[in-house]
């Protein structure tokens, strides 16, 4: 039996049924193999993929068995053909584990102010729902983009504001939920401490082979929205860099080389500055990669959700039509 007529025989519902009887699988579920509060695991595509949105781990079927049994690559998928009621006659590779990004320089005075940050929390469905209306958005985009732990709640001078935070939890922006503009009129605030220049979401995960670099908060939870729409979820990564003047690290760039990526640029001047310079040192770094822009001035990624559902879905098809067989 080949691994692709085990893999048509069993899903990951199934490999979890043996593996672990009590565990319920679905779209929003717990973690089968880890302590896990808040739901942070997710089985898609018919019960063909799976994610760990707490880890970044995530897979097939394969994958699944090989990291509940806690087994390499070629041992899960003997057991797995096995399991499926054949003998293994296929060779393939292991799974790629995703080199490390290289940090920025941080200081005492910085990792000081980010430990007098605010406790954050995952958003309420409440919350989410709020995020999404504030933000003109299906609900998707929000949910996703905390499934990733690019999203958290905490309360900044008083208000409740909702976070696009980077997953190593060193850059962080507020936005007030109400909408309303925080301290100073200002309608984000970086907090005190942050890295600015570290980029939001899982983008350094090298098993992702696609990446769309984003500018903006509003544009981090647009992405996610748009890959979750496309069914790219486990084809497309997000990196969201905060402010049109900030300049990716070395170690973020690196993470791109051999990648395909897109930046989604704000189509006014800053932004047309902003990409070429994103895309300039993308492509210096080695990763193949192109700009898009809205079609209307001063429009963003955000901005296209606003069209009607016949034309955000041309839309977006055209935006992400990087993803090469992702449709």
């Amino acid at each position: 039996m080949t691994i692709l007529e085990a893999k048509a025989k069993l899903d990951i519902p199934a490999v979890g049924a043996r593996c672990f009887p009590n565990w319920k699988p679905a779209l929003s579920c717990h973690s089968p193999w880890r302590e896990d509060r808040n739901p942070s695991f997710s089985v898609f595509d018919q019960g063909r993929k799976w994610k760990d949105h707490s880890t970044g781990d995530h897979g097939d079927a394969v994958d699944f068995l090989g990291k509940a049994l806690d087994i390499p690559a070629q041992e899960a998928i003997r057991r797995f053909v096995e399991m499926a009621g054949g003998g293994y006659r296929e060779q393939s590779r292991p799974t790629a584990r995703p080199p490390a990004p290289l940090p920025p320089a941080d200081t005492d005075d910085k990792r000081h102010k980010r430990a007098m940050w605010p406790v954050m929390e995952l958003p309420t469905d409440s919350e989410l729902e709020t995020i999404a209306t504030l933000r003109r958005l299906p609900l998707d985009g929000p949910h996703w983009a905390s499934m990733d732990s690019a999203l958290r709640m905490a309360n900044v001078e008083g208000q409740r504001c909702f976070i696009i935070r980077s997953t190593c939890g060193k850059n962080a922006q507020a936005r007030r939920l109400d909408g309303q503009p925080l301290g100073d009129n200002l309608k984000v605030k970086t907090l005190a401490g942050s890295i600015a220049t570290l980029p939001v979401g899982n983008y350094h995960d090298r098993r992702w082979p696609a990446v769309a670099v984003v500018e903006g908060g509003p544009d981090v939870l647009a992405a996610y929205a748009a890959i979750y729409k496309l069914g790219l979820l486990d084809a497309v990564a997000v990196a969201g860099m905060l402010g049109a003047a900030m300049r990716p690290p070395f170690g973020a760039l690196a993470t791109m080389a051999g990648r395909r990526v897109r930046v989604f640029q704000h189509n006014d001047e800053a932004g047309q500055k902003a990409a070429d310079s994103w895309a300039r040192l993308i492509h210096n770094a080695g990763g193949d990669v192109d700009i898009w822009t809205p079609a209307q001035a001063g429009a963003d990624l955000n901005d296209i959700f606003t069209l009607t559902e016949s034309e955000l879905s041309e839309a977006l098809t055209e935006a992400f039509d990087f993803v090469k067989g992702g449709f």
